[in-house]
């Protein structure tokens, strides 16, 4: 089941910080982006933050879910618990620093 527009529109919404926060579209689903860099999708009509160590917070409080069928587990935010977003935005900022950072390719001499 395809993400609709609505929902990838209020989650951007009821997040906040329109100009740190981006998504994408990625196979039918959206990518979730804080400053350029991935931190979590939105498949299915539901918010899934990826799983490293800056996100081990989420353990105690946020279910473990596969995004698709055979996909690494990711924590499934509730809609119930985006009524207060900011302790998942500090989470997702996190995330994108300390992500690695993309090596740029070498010229070719």
């Amino acid at each position: 089941m395809a993400t609709d527009k609505a929902f990838v529109s209020w989650v951007m919404e009821t997040i906040g910080h329109p100009s740190r926060f981006t998504t994408r579209p990625m196979f039918g689903e959206y990518g979730l982006y804080a400053d350029n860099t991935i931190v979590g999708l939105i498949c299915d009509n539901r918010l899934l933050i990826k799983p490293v160590k800056q996100s081990e917070c989420l353990e105690d409080v946020c279910k473990k879910v596969q995004a698709y069928p055979g996909s690494k587990l990711y924590y499934l935010v509730t809609e119930e618990q985006l009524d207060e977003p900011e302790g998942f935005c500090k989470v997702m900022f996190d995330i994108a620093r300390h992500a690695p950072k993309k090596k740029k390719p070498k010229k070719k001499t």
